[in-house]
């Protein structure tokens, strides 16, 4: 998957005009002082903010290219039905809920049934290196088991 972005966003005395070019299975950081903008542009790929300007463009091997975000054609991909997640720094888990229970309840509202959710939920569970977790709630996790708890949450297409 390919990510090409040209965000543009205008709020209060922030101006903001970023390029990426993202790819599948690379790594990348935003860095900057508090204001600068990095939560903003994360928004704007997940299409919690709309651009004002610029253009969000994903693309898959041997298919075609998906416009999510352009303003100037009147283009916006809602956040349900763009491939891309966001973990925001509270990790929203259920605290009434098992770490399982957690991971499975994702899997659920995406129409899965109850058990084959628990059975994908175990797996994903396993390669978040968290197998032992699952009956536990988040509440005795540390910050990091929490974390990929979350991502746990997120990236079941994406492990």
């Amino acid at each position: 998957m390919t990510l090409t972005a040209e965000i543009g966003i205008t709020r209060g005395s922030l101006s903001l005009d970023v390029q990426l070019a993202l790819r599948s299975g690379h790594t990348v950081a935003l860095l900057g002082p508090n204001g600068a903008g990095k939560s903003t542009v994360l928004r704007a790929l997940a299409g919690l903010l709309p651009l004002d300007r610029g253009r969000v463009e994903c693309s898959t091997e041997g298919e075609n290219s998906a416009v999510w975000d352009d303003p100037a054609t009147g283009t916006f991909v809602e956040p349900a039905h763009r491939s891309v997640g966001m973990l925001f720094q509270d990790y929203a888990l259920f605290a009434h809920l098992s770490v399982l229970e957690n991971v499975a309840f994702g899997l659920r509202a995406r129409g899965m049934g109850r058990g084959e959710a628990r059975r994908e939920a175990s797996s994903i569970l396993e390669r978040f290196d968290l197998a032992g977790y699952g009956a536990d709630r988040p509440g005795v996790l540390s910050g990091g088991q929490a974390q990929r708890v979350a991502l746990a949450q997120i990236g079941r297409a994406h492990v």
